[in-house]
C-alpha cells in the first residue's frame, strides 16, 4: 500500500492541481514527514521482528545490508531503515540467480559501492572464493548529471500557495571518490571499475553479452541510455533491475523505464520496494 501511495504521489506531483482546486502532493514534503517519524521509532526492534529470519546464505539480510553500508562509508538514513533490507534481499536474489547464466554483470550508478559490495558478499555465500570476476561497475564518480525536464518534481512555492517544478537533487549530488569505491570492494579484486559519463563510458566496456544489470542512475537520460545499451545485449534469461522506478524524488527514471518498455512492448514487474525488473525471455521478449 505504501508503494501505491508513492506512485500516486509521483503522478499528482507531475500534474499539479490541474485547475481542480485539489491540493497537489509534494514528494519531498511527504518524505520529510516519514523521515521524522522513523527517526523517533524503535527501529532495531522493528527490524528484528520483520527481517530476523530473512537470510542470504547464513547471513541475516538486515545485518548484511547494514554491514555493506557501514563498510562503504555511506550513510543509512532512518527513512531507508525498512526499505533497505528488503530491497537488498531482492537485489541479492536476482544477482544469485544470474550466477547460473552465461554473460557479464554490470551496475550503473555505484555511489560508495554499498550495493556492489552486497552483491559480491551474497555471491560469496555460494562460492567462497568469489572474487568479482565479470562484474563491471560504471559511474561518473562526480555525482549525477544535470537533471532535465523529465526529472522535475512539484515543490511548494516560496509564497506557500503556488507550485514550482524543481529537481529532487542538483547536478553533482551523490559524488563519491573512485578511491573510496576501490577500497570498499577490496575483498573482491577482480571487479572491473569504469569511470565515466553514461553513455560515453559504454565504449570502454567489453563487447560481450550481459546476464545481469543493476540500474541506479536516478535520472531520465542515463536510465534510458542504459536500457538502450544493455537490453539488446542481454542473454536469454538475463535481467535488468532498476532501483529508482518507485523513487518519488526521481520521476525521470520511472518515465524512461516506461517509455522504453512501451516502445519495445516489454513486460516487467514492480516490486513492493519500488524496484522494477525486466526478465528477458527466450522468445526475445
Amino acid at each position: 500500500m505504501m508503494f501505491i501511495k508513492l506512485l500516486k504521489s509521483m503522478f499528482s506531483a507531475r500534474q499539479g492541481n490541474g485547475g481542480t482546486g485539489v491540493e497537489p502532493d509534494f514528494p519531498a514534503e511527504r518524505i520529510r514527514i516519514v523521515r521524522k517519524a522513523h527517526a523517533k521509532a524503535p527501529r532495531e526492534k522493528h527490524l528484528h521482528i520483520l527481517f530476523d529470519d530473512l537470510r542470504v546464505g547464513q547471513r541475516p539480510i538486515a545485518e548484511l545490508a547494514e554491514s555493506c553500508v557501514r563498510d562503504s562509508g555511506a550513510q543509512s538514513p532512518p527513512l531507508k531503515a525498512f526499505h533497505r533490507p528488503l530491497a537488498s534481499y531482492f537485489l541479492a536474489r536476482y544477482f544469485l540467480y544470474s550466477l547460473a547464466l552465461d554473460g557479464a554483470r554490470a551496475e550503473c550508478g555505484v555511489f560508495s559501492g554499498a550495493s556492489a559490495l552486497l552483491m559480491c558478499r551474497a555471491a560469496a555465500t555460494r562460492t567462497a572464493d568469489y572474487a568479482g570476476t565479470g562484474l563491471h561497475l560504471i559511474d561518473s564518480f562526480a555525482g549525477i548529471s544535470p537533471p532535465q525536464e523529465e526529472d522535475l518534481i512539484a515543490v511548494r512555492a516560496d509564497d506557500g500557495r503556488g507550485v514550482v517544478m524543481k529537481p529532487g537533487f542538483d547536478s553533482g549530488a551523490f559524488a563519491s571518490p573512485l578511491e573510496l569505491v576501490k577500497h570498499t570492494l577490496r575483498e573482491f579484486p577482480a571487479v572491473a571499475i569504469h569511470p565515466g559519463w553514461i553513455p560515453a563510458v559504454f565504449a570502454e566496456l567489453p563487447e560481450t553479452r550481459w546476464c545481469f544489470v543493476h540500474l541506479d542512475v536516478d535520472l531520465y537520460e542515463p536510465t534510458l541510455a542504459c536500457l538502450d545499451y544493455f537490453y539488446p545485449r542481454l542473454v536469454d534469461g538475463g535481467l535488468i533491475i532498476c532501483d529508482d522506478y518507485g523513487a518519488p524524488l526521481f520521476p525521470g527514471a520511472h518515465r524512461a523505464w516506461d517509455e522504453f518498455c512501451a516502445r519495445h512492448k516489454l513486460p516487467f514487474i514492480v516490486l513492493d520496494t519500488g524496484q522494477s525488473v525486466i526478465l528477458k525471455q527466450a522468445s526475445g521478449v
